[in-house]
C-alpha cells in the first residue's frame, strides 16, 4: 500500500510539473486560451474513461460476490449436516446414559438389595436368639450410657 501511494504521489507531482510548464509556455507564446480548451477536452476524456472503468469494476465486484455466495452455500450445508450429526450423537449419548442408569438400578435391585436384606435378617435373627437364650438383653441406649459412665468413674478411681 505504501508503494502504491508513493507511486501515485510521484505520478501526480510529474503531471503537475508538466501542466505548470505547459501553462507557462502557452502564456509565453500567447496561446493560453487554446491550451486551456485542450486541457479541458483531455480532462473530459479522462473522466469518461474513469467512468467506464468504475462501471467495469462494479460489474467485476458483483461477479466476485456471486462467486463467493456460490462457494459459501456448500460450506453452509456442510455445517448444517455436521450440526445434525452432533445433535444425533448427543441424543445417542443421552440414551446410552439412560440405559446405563437403568442397568445400574436393575443390578442394585437384583443383586445388592437381596444381599442387604439377607444380612439384615441374619443379624436380626442372631439378636433374637441371644435374647431368647439369655445371652443378651436389649437395653436402651440410655441404660448403656449410664453403665459405661459408671465403669469409667470406677476405673479412674473417683467412685471410692
Amino acid at each position: 500500500m505504501r508503494g502504491a501511494m508513493r507511486n501515485a504521489l510521484i505520478a501526480g507531482a510529474v503531471i503537475f510539473a508538466v501542466l505548470a510548464v505547459c501553462i507557462i509556455a502557452a502564456a509565453w507564446f500567447g496561446v493560453l486560451l487554446e491550451t486551456v480548451y485542450i486541457f479541458l477536452m483531455l480532462l473530459a476524456a479522462i473522466l469518461v474513461v474513469a467512468t467506464f472503468m468504475q462501471i467495469y469494476w462494479v460489474a467485476s465486484l458483483i461477479r466476485a460476490i456471486a462467486t463467493v455466495r456460490d462457494e459459501v452455500k456448500p460450506l453452509v450445508s456442510s455445517v448444517q449436516e455436521t450440526v445434525g450429526i452432533v445433535q444425533d450423537t448427543a441424543k445417542t449419548a443421552g440414551h446410552t446414559a439412560s440405559i446405563v442408569s437403568t442397568v445400574s438400578n436393575l443390578a442394585s435391585e437384583l443383586v445388592v438389595a437381596p444381599g442387604v436384606r439377607a444380612t439384615a435378617g441374619a443379624v436380626a435373627a442372631g439378636e433374637m436368639l441371644k435374647v431368647f437364650f439369655g445371652k443378651g438383653s436389649k437395653k436402651s441406649k440410655y441404660e448403656e450410657r449410664i453403665l459405661q459412665q459408671a465403669e469409667e468413674i470406677r476405673a479412674s478411681g473417683g467412685g471410692d
